[in-house]
């Protein structure tokens, strides 16, 4: 009795050797935004790695994350897509809306895993969020109302403001709610439009012959690249802000109201997760993604200004 006790615990122990000899299987996933060359070492990308981690996929063990050709700055979204499908990869992670965009438009079998979709059954990426009913799924965030809402927080902390700077670096983005909410809130606005870096930086000037009392600034993949510079000019000018995510506040940032993208692109790694052990993209409802608002209390300081006990309040993220 004892031999064959021993000999079943032999036999147990080789057969967990041999699994865990076993080799991991490598997944390949494609990896597209707007930036030609992605920085991985940005937060909300190590948010998603990190996400990747919890779930056991460690990049170059058991994940390859396929960025597309790095050989030329200027390689285009479409040929870094024909680079993916003929590198066989199992699912293409996409972030932004242009860029989904051209995506869905060339890639009809290949799973995709939206990140900042904004809303996804609006601009037709998907027939409805609980059956997405194509190749696409991922998290999807409503932006119906948050220019509204960040006006109107904006004069909730601070009442005495007259006129506004909105910064729009973003061609498709339209301001109707901002200018509607500016009326019946008594407050003057206008409109600064960028095309580049060098249009953004030499902007500031301009910014300040108007004479704000504040600037909103819209959310893009240009206003996100110069948020400290953003940042740092306002806070020499003494000019309270509002950004889009609570990231641009953590870096100096009066206010922030909208989606909290570090949390959706950590989510997206469950999306990966699921299509990866078999799920359909078709059968996973898209997910919607909370508002935040968050607030610098350090930024308030250097103001002087007394940030309302009803804003702490309502604040998912007070930085100090």
């Amino acid at each position: 009795m004892k031999a064959t006790v021993l000999l079943t615990l032999a036999l147990l122990t080789l057969v967990d050797f041999a699994a865990a000899a076993q080799p991991q299987k490598m997944h390949r996933i494609g990896f597209l935004s707007s930036a030609a060359s992605p920085d991985p070492t940005r937060p909300n990308h190590q948010a998603f790695l990190h996400g990747l981690r919890d779930l056991g996929y460690v990049e170059g063990k058991s994940i390859v994350i396929e960025y597309g050709p790095t050989d030329r700055k200027l390689e285009s979204v479409e040929d870094r897509v024909a680079h993916m499908v003929r590198s066989n990869v199992s699912l293409i992670v996409v972030v932004g809306t242009t860029t989904i965009t051209t995506v869905l438009k060339s890639v009809k079998s290949i799973p995709i895993v939206m990140i900042e979709a904004g809303d996804a059954v609006r601009r037709g990426f998907v027939k409805s969020l609980a059956s997405p009913g194509g190749n696409a799924t991922g998290l999807s965030s409503p932006n119906v109302g948050i220019s509204a809402k960040r006006m109107e927080l904006l004069k909730e902390t601070l009442p005495k403001i007259a006129r506004v700077v909105i910064l729009n670096a973003d061609l498709r983005y339209r301001s109707d709610e901002y200018a509607q909410v500016a009326n019946d809130l008594g407050v003057q606005w206008h409109s600064v439009h960028v095309n580049s870096s060098e249009e953004l930086l030499g902007v500031f000037p301009q910014i300040i012959k108007t004479r704000p009392d504040a600037l909103i600034i819209v959310r893009n993949f240009l206003t996100l690249r110069h948020t400290k510079q953003i940042a740092e000019f306002a806070l020499t000018n003494r000019l309270p802000t509002m950004f889009g995510s609570s990231d641009s506040v953590r870096m100096g940032g009066l206010l922030s109201y909208g989606v909290n993208y570090r949390a959706q692109w950590r989510r997206a790694a469950v999306f990966v997760d699921k299509i990866l052990k078999g799920a359909a993209p078709a059968t996973l409802p898209i997910e919607p993604t909370r508002l935040e608002l968050a607030v610098n209390l350090a930024t308030a300081g250097n103001l002087s200004i007394k940030i309302p006990p009803e804003i702490l309040l309502e604040a998912n993220e007070v930085v100090k």
